[in-house]
């Protein structure tokens, strides 16, 4: 054999060696097994869920109330005409009394006729003409009521009394529902051998209307119709959930 050939040949051979080697490694790689994972999934945090409430109550700022004329005669025109010479007088007092006109607004306006005592005969027309008012001083609501009767109006009815800004108390009723909520998880936790944790959740009931009260609000000496504003009591109601330990 010449040197050439023998070259060749030890070449040839270390090729093949490494190619042996090489094939081996994959082959111990491929029979491994594969390293084991884990499938547990991660535990939530034990939770406790609560109700909480709170109320406020305020004492109202506001008053709405129907004041209407009404007024009867032989025709639709004359009843009319009389109408609406006592409306515009009653309207007139209402701005005279510091109303603004942006609360004065018309609520009804009919016209009907009237009839004999068998129900047949028409006798007459009636003309009914009332404004909503909003009275946003009420230590002048009595001597507004009694003002307007003087003027021609003959139809009140439908007073209610609101508080014109509740953001405060409203802000108030939610800081007592969800200090309400902890005291009750609290309680719960301790019964069931556990500790309160970090708030986790907390949401609003949304829907509660301020309930009127007893009327518990004076009248001052001299201010007409006797008028009691009484309480409003604002209401929250939140839902929490605690880390439960």
């Amino acid at each position: 054999m010449s040197a050439r050939q023998a070259t060749t040949l030890i070449l040839l051979s270390g090729v093949i060696a490494g190619f042996l080697l090489a094939l081996s490694a994959y082959l111990g790689l491929a029979a491994r097994p594969a390293a084991a994972q884990s499938t547990a999934a991660p535990t939530s945090p034990r939770q406790i869920l609560v109700i909480g409430s709170g109320e406020v109550r305020g004492t109202p700022d506001t008053a709405s109330v129907q004041i209407g004329v009404e007024t009867t005669a032989a025709t639709t025109q004359e009843a009319l005409a009389k109408n609406n010479s006592q409306l515009n007088a009653l309207i007139a007092k209402l701005k005279e009394l510091e109303v603004a006109e942006k609360d004065i607004q018309t609520s009804n306006f009919s016209i009907y006729p009237t009839y004999d005592n068998n129900g047949r005969e028409v006798t007459g027309y009636t003309v009914n003409n009332s404004v909503t008012v909003v009275i946003r001083n009420l230590a002048k609501a009595g001597t507004l009521l009694d003002d307007v009767v003087e003027v021609g109006a003959n139809r009140i009815y439908g007073i209610s009394f609101s508080v014109a800004d509740p953001a405060a108390l409203l802000a108030q009723a939610r800081e007592q529902a969800v200090a309400d909520a902890r005291v009750r998880a609290e309680q719960l936790a301790k019964a069931g051998g556990g500790k309160v944790g970090a708030v986790l959740l907390i949401s609003e009931s949304i829907g509660a209307t301020p309930m009127p009260m007893p009327a518990m609000a004076d009248r001052a000496e001299g201010a007409g119709a006797p008028i009691q504003a009484g309480e409003q009591a604002f209401s929250a109601s939140v839902q929490v959930t605690f880390e439960l330990k």
